[in-house]
């Protein structure tokens, strides 16, 4: 029997998504479990991607909870900025921000002088947990005119990027730029059948935001094949891609993003559209 792309792997990924829906109980990130189907809801444009940042407020009553919107930032700085120059890690509640180094104009204050941006005095424009800040950003006017998608912020960020509608500074002082590597590498994915298509990685789109020591060799070791143990479950889990994708970057329900090399098509196919056996019966 012929394997057809489009009659199993629908079948694949849907058992895939139920198989994860049961494993993990944060999968693909998103929001609460409705009720009416067990399983979690997309979250809103607004909350995709936004961090609650309580390391040092937690048991202190009288201090809301920070409230850090990635999307509100990434118009204006690539994560390079933050992730790098600024050392701000990548994993939520790692870095331990202090209101002294924000005013004396490190971490948060590089920015937050009063100058480039609000100034560190301005308590309630980031302990805004819980309550709605009239001065803070809307997202349907911040990011108004950017190219559409599906999933996260219903923001296309690579594509706002490359059309120039937003130009986020690789650096502080807005003087450095990107240095971008242009390599597809190809991931196969079938250690099961049915499977879905192979995966494409595409490093300029991360290299237009990141340095390379942003995932190597922390998260990835820097050799083709030497990842064994990556796996969809692993970055559901948050590992591996997962320490981006389904927390900023977009999410996982935006399968063929990643699994995007093209399907091979069949010899008999490519010869006209006729298998072997329909040529000898028109012969016939």
């Amino acid at each position: 029997m012929r394997f057809t792309w489009s009659k199993h792997v629908p079948t694949a990924l849907v058992a895939g998504l139920l198989i994860a829906a049961f494993v993990s109980p944060r999968v693909y990130a998103q929001g609460d479990v409705t009720a009416e189907t067990g399983f979690q809801k997309l979250k809103p444009a607004e909350d995709y991607g936004t961090v609650v940042i309580e390391r040092n407020t937690k048991n202190i009553k009288t201090v809301n909870p920070v409230v850090f919107p990635h999307w509100a930032h990434r118009k204006g700085y690539t994560c390079k900025v933050c992730h790098t120059d600024l050392g701000f890690t990548m994993k939520a509640g790692a870095t331990d921000i202090k209101q002294a180094d924000i005013e004396a104009g490190r971490s948060c204050g590089a920015c937050h002088n009063g100058k480039e941006a609000f100034g560190p005095f301005e308590c309630i424009r980031c302990h805004s947990w819980g309550i709605e800040v009239k001065e803070n950003l809307k997202i349907g006017e911040f990011l108004n005119g950017l190219p559409k998608d599906d999933f996260g912020n219903r923001v296309n960020w690579v594509n706002a990027l490359r059309e120039g509608k937003i130009k986020p500074k690789a650096d502080l002082a807005g003087k450095e730029e990107m240095t971008v590597l242009d390599l597809d590498i190809e991931i196969p994915v079938s250690k099961f059948t049915p499977h879905p298509p192979g995966v494409v990685f595409p490093h300029k789109a991360h290299t237009e935001q990141l340095f390379c020591s942003s995932c190597h060799p922390g998260i990835f070791t820097q050799q083709r094949g030497a990842n064994p143990e990556m796996n969809m479950m692993r970055i559901i889990a948050g590992k591996y891609c997962g320490e981006c994708h389904g927390h900023v970057a977009f999410p996982l329900e935006d399968c063929f993003r990643c699994h995007s090399k093209p399907a091979p098509v069949p010899e008999w196919l490519k010869e006209g559209g006729k298998k072997d056996g329909d040529k000898e019966s028109e012969k016939k």
